[in-house]
Order: structure tokens, then sequence, then C-alpha cells
């Protein structure tokens, strides 16, 4: 505006650009989080995926992916797992045994494309899940290879007489492990029976002087998983008072 009487004017409009300076870290929504993943599972085969937000714009704002080098079990994280540096999609190296190790602990790290670059990271815990990959083991009675091991029933045993236990277990978890037992076959299925749940063998009724003295009974032990996985185990049993009888 000049100064004159009248004045006269003119204007002119000038658009400032404001230039991004990358003052902001990539941030991750979460802290922590969990991914779960079945043992025996494909290599390659991807759990989850990572992304972080950047408030700037640009290189500043374009963002890696890496993982964080450390120790897990003696060997560095990149041999169990893997970033993909751009979708930040998480995958397995190697197959995951769970009766070996039941969850992995790792750190991804979000990289900005600034000058200098910025970053934050998140912590993934990896829960390996059970599979029924483990048939049940019999303890006892121990199968030996020739030798014949009997349990002794006096003929007098009356009715709930324990004859012996079947003892099982199985390395797998939750109702993987959970074990039944049943009576497969038997000599005479109308003397013995067996605990569902205790594996005991006991006798159902009165033993008589007609009951033959050798009586085998095979036992099977079957896991509750889906499909389910089974033992047999076979339990010799002398019905007689004494050895030399046997």
């Amino acid at each position: 505006m000049d100064e004159g009487s009248p004045p006269y004017s003119t204007n002119k409009t000038i658009r400032l650009r404001i230039s991004d300076v990358n003052d902001h870290a990539p941030m991750f929504p979460q802290q922590y989080l969990n991914a779960f993943i079945t043992e025996n599972n494909s290599p390659g085969m991807s759990l989850l995926s990572v992304k972080a937000n950047d408030k700037d714009s640009g290189n500043n704002a374009r963002i890696s992916y890496f993982l964080e080098d450390s120790q897990l079990n003696g060997m560095s994280a990149s041999a169990y797992f893997s970033v993909n540096a751009e979708s930040g999609v998480i995958h397995a190296v190697r197959s995951f045994d769970y009766e070996q190790t039941k969850e992995f602990h790792i750190r991804v790290k979000a990289q900005d494309g600034g000058s200098p670059p910025l970053s934050s990271n998140v912590t993934v815990k990896i829960l390996i899940q059970d599979q029924n990959d483990n048939p049940p083991q019999v303890l006892y009675p121990v199968q030996t290879g020739g030798s014949l091991v009997a349990e002794m029933v006096p003929r007098s045993a009356d009715v709930g007489y324990l004859v012996t236990k079947v003892v099982a277990v199985d390395v797998d978890s939750g109702q993987n492990a959970w074990l039944s037992y049943k009576l497969q076959k038997a000599t005479d299925r109308a003397l013995f029976e067996v605990g569902l749940q205790n594996g005991e063998i006991r006798t159902i009724r009165q033993v008589t002087d007609k009951d033959a003295v050798k009586q085998r009974l095979t036992v099977i032990v079957e896991d509750n998983g889906q499909p389910s996985r089974s033992a047999t185990v076979i339990v010799n049993v002398a019905v007689a008072d004494s050895f030399p009888e046997v």
C-alpha cells in the first residue's frame, strides 16, 4: 500500500511449504505381542505380522523391519525366525518340538528411512502348541524280552482283589496326555477288570479252583488326543497260592 491520497495497493499470496524433519520414531500399537504355532510346523510358515506407524512423511516415514539379534537356546534368533523387511511378517525358519521348547521371546525393530534413522521395537512371545505326536509309554509292568514275569493271585482272592497296576505316562501336554486304560483281551474276561483312569487290575469275582493257573491279559493305554494314540502291554497272571504250584 502506498501513502498517496487516495492510497493504492496490491497484494500477493505467498504459499509456505513446511518441509518434514525426521522427528518421530516409528511406533508399534503394543509393546508386547503373542503368536501361536503348533509343533511339527512346516519351515517357512508365517506366524503373524507386526506393523508400526510413523507420523513423519516421505522417506522419514518409510519403515523397514528387522529381527534383533539375540540368543535363543544357545543359537542366534535368526536360526529360528525371520522377518520380512517390508511387510513385517514373521516366519518360522524351522520346525518346532513342544517337548523340547515351549516358548520363545524375540524382538522386532521398526526403523524409518530418515537421516539419521529413528527406530523402536516390539517384543513377540511365540508359544509352541502341543500336538499329539507321542504315544503313551508303559512304565510298569516292564516288558522283558523272553522271560515271563507274572503277578500271583491266591485262589482265596475275593472280589476286588488288587492284582497289579499298569503305570503309563505321556510326554505330551493337556488332554493329549490324559490316559485311559482298557482290557483289550483276556484269558477269562469274567475274572478281571481294569480301572479306566487308574490302570488297576482287580478281580471282579471270587477266584475258584477251576480257574486256570495261567492267565494272560492285554491292556491298551490310550491318550485323549485327536486322533488318539495308544500302547499295549501284556500282563501275565498266575492264579496260585505258591510258586511250586506255578
